[in-house]
């Protein structure tokens, strides 16, 4: 996709360094700046391991429960043990099932927040995203508010951790 600035075939300059060195939020391929504009969390788990660690973990209690009501001859913690894995495999499921509902979430918002970041740029030496445009602000402002913009427009907002709720509503860096 072209903004304004490269559809006249010139360089688009940013607002807070005036250089041209900047790139489309989608192209950037830097690690921890790749990370902090992603459009969506990653949620891309199918619970499979989710739920062979909770299975792990539910048969190590109830092992644990008659290993130990064995060895010290306390048959009380038989049943225990059982109760253990089993509430350990309810809340594993109860993960699983959560972490369902927000993949389903992430995946019905795309289009709503990749139509929020159309034509954002990032600005390696700002160190921030702004629309040519003009777009939703003025000016460069912080990857954490554009986050803030693109999960909100998405509908998966309230996945923001509060760093980057607070860093959203400072407003431009520059």
């Amino acid at each position: 996709m072209t903004n304004d600035g490269e559809a006249k075939g010139g360089p688009v300059s940013c607002p807070g360094c005036g250089t041209g060195d900047n790139v489309p939020v989608a192209a950037v391929q830097r690690g921890k700046d790749r990370i902090r504009l992603a459009p969506a969390p990653n949620k891309t788990g199918d619970g499979c391991a989710n739920f062979i660690e909770g299975t792990v973990i539910a048969g190590l209690v109830a092992c644990a429960g008659a290993y130990y009501a064995d060895d010290r001859d306390w048959p009380w913690l038989l049943p225990a043990g059982i109760v253990g894995a089993l509430l350990v495999m309810v809340g594993t499921i109860a993960v699983i099932r959560s972490e369902g509902k927000d993949k389903r979430r992430v995946e019905a918002g795309a289009d709503r927040a990749a139509e929020a970041a159309a034509g954002a740029r990032y600005c390696a030496p700002c160190d921030g995203v702004f629309y040519p445009s003009g777009g939703p602000w003025q000016g460069v402002a912080a990857p954490e508010r554009f986050r803030h913009h693109v999960w909100t427009a998405g509908g998966y907002g309230d996945q923001l951790d509060e760093k980057e709720k607070a860093a959203a509503g400072e407003g431009e860096t520059s």
